[in-house]
């Protein structure tokens, strides 16, 4: 379990955060006029991003030695992930229009496309007078992580060396298998396992040692081999990193300037008709989400959106897009609470934390309320089956069966919703409700069913919250009540802007 824990949970986490600091630390070596030269692509071509006060202006070099100029003062149109969407392995694509109108995407890292975002965009100041010395460029992770390294073993081998206490320890057994010996110190009290050359040591030989302070009271180390071992092990790291830093990372900077100022330039792409394709880009969606806005944003999420696409559900016309047994079992126990109460009993039955007695009332404690929200979730979505199951068995040709016009809207993994609108009122017509939709197989293999962007749909009020809607004889069942826009504006307005935007990245500082 806690291996799992630790290969889930903490490190993505320190991965993540090691991708966060690298990328401010590119920002703040932009901010102060350092050599910056970010890992990217543009228009697909591998390459580098050159920002580097040797040159004229920033420039794309890419691998088979052709150079882009990125004039700064355009416009940061969009960004919007092109992979997983899971931090810090997310690419995000950031299209950028430069001041002559050309439209030119960057995929990059999120933060290093937030920080480019906004420096593209900024005006050029021209220079008052000439830099006195030329800064060094931004020094890669892995150098400042190796002189960190060498650091803290530094101030380890310190606080060993100055708060230990310096004795001679009786050797009490030699291993000479794992070149090791158990001495004792202090009459025998401590007792501790040390390297040492067994070669020359003998049973009731004395031997310098350094037991160690807090926190490891009790152990001990040798002051020949283990000082030496560090000794080597910090000074290879800080040389590694001093290197890195003062002499590598310099002089590939130079290298890839040099190879910039040589090579030809880029064909520039094709300009679309127009300057621009307008349904490519991404519909500026204020605070009136009107049925044209939404629509734009939809179909726009289809194609630029990462993950799985969406075809029509598996189960064909005439019924319902899941199984109804499948949708009453996942509406009625479809909770996060099953997850807490599984750790919390997994906890009760083996003791992983050594709390002894303590683990029944910390983990019952969890598992009771676990069960309790189980049972709550349960209870109120239980009322909910009858009226949906009858709704999807009634007949369409009834006169409760409205005529509406729906948006769909997808979230990362899969999550849909529908927005209905009037069939009547044209392109400006503000939402009438936000109903989700049960998940549902594909069509076709590694894919989401589920409806058009944009189309029309029956629609059957249930009378307990949900709405049914039926789509080309296909009738999805509902996940939750649906939300009524006049009711609560605010919060419909909230829930369409993140089912809109969410496979779209900020544009700015991080």
């Amino acid at each position: 379990m806690i291996a799992s824990f630790v290969g889930l949970v903490v490190i993505p986490m320190v991965i993540a955060g090691l991708a966060r600091w690298a990328a401010a630390r590119r920002r703040r070596g932009l901010a102060a006029g350092r050599a910056v030269h970010f890992r990217c692509r543009l228009d697909g071509h591998k390459g580098r991003l050159l920002v580097d006060a040797r040159l004229d202006g920033p420039v794309f070099l890419d691998r088979s030695g052709n150079v882009t100029a990125l004039p700064r003062g355009g416009e940061a149109l969009d960004a919007t992930v092109s992979t997983n969407g899971r931090p810090p392995f997310e690419k995000v694509n950031l299209r950028y229009r430069t001041p002559e109108g050309q439209v030119l995407r960057l995929r990059l890292a999120t933060h290093d496309a937030r920080t480019l975002g906004a420096w593209l965009g900024e005006q050029t100041r021209p220079v008052s007078a000439p830099a006195r010395r030329l800064l060094l460029p931004a020094a890669p992770p892995w150098a400042v992580l190796a002189l960190a390294a060498s650091l803290f073993v530094g101030l380890a081998t310190a606080d060993v060396a100055l708060l230990g206490k310096h004795t001679a320890a009786e050797v009490v057994r030699v291993d000479r298998d794992d070149d090791s010996c158990t001495v004792g110190w202090d009459g025998g009290a401590q007792r501790a396992t040390v390297d040492c050359d067994t070669t020359d040591v003998r049973s009731g030989d004395r031997i310098p040692i350094i037991a160690l302070p807090w926190p490891f009271l009790g152990e001990g180390v040798d002051t020949r081999i283990t000082l030496s071992v560090v000794a080597v092990l910090g000074g290879g790291l800080g040389l590694l990193g001093l290197g890195g830093a003062l002499v590598v990372n310099p002089l590939a900077c130079a290298r890839r300037v040099r190879l910039a100022r040589r090579a030809r330039p880029a064909i520039p792409p094709r300009a679309a008709a127009g300057g621009e394709a307008g349904e490519d880009r991404w519909p500026a969606l204020d605070d009136n989400l009107s049925y044209a806005s939404l629509a734009a944003a939809a179909r726009h999420g289809d194609r630029h959106r990462p993950g799985p696409r969406v075809t029509p559900p598996r189960r064909g016309f005439g019924r319902t897009s899941i199984s109804p047994r499948i949708w009453v079992l996942t509406t009625v126990l479809g909770t996060n609470a099953w997850y807490s109460l599984g750790f919390s009993s997994a906890a009760i039955l083996e003791d992983h934390f050594h709390l002894g007695h303590w683990r029944f009332l910390v983990f019952g404690t969890v598992g009771i309320a676990s069960l309790a929200r189980i049972g709550w979730v349960a209870t109120d979505r239980s009322a909910l089956c009858g009226p949906v199951l009858r709704a999807a068995r009634s007949d369409a040709g009834k006169g409760t069966w409205q005529p509406m016009r729906y948006v769909r809207l997808c979230r990362d993994p899969g999550e849909m919703a529908l927005v209905l609108f009037r069939p009547e009122g044209g392109e400006v017509t503000a939402p009438l409700f936000l109903q989700p939709i049960s998940r549902s197989r594909g069509s076709e293999r590694r894919t989401v069913g589920g409806p058009a962007p944009v189309g029309e749909a029956l629609v059957l009020n249930t009378g307990v919250g949900p709405l049914m809607c039926e789509i080309d004889g296909v009738r999805y069942l509902p996940r939750g009540r649906a939300t009524e826009a006049a009711t609560d504006p605010a919060r419909t307005r909230d829930e369409l802007r993140s089912f809109a935007e969410s496979h779209l990245r900020r544009i700015g500082r991080s």
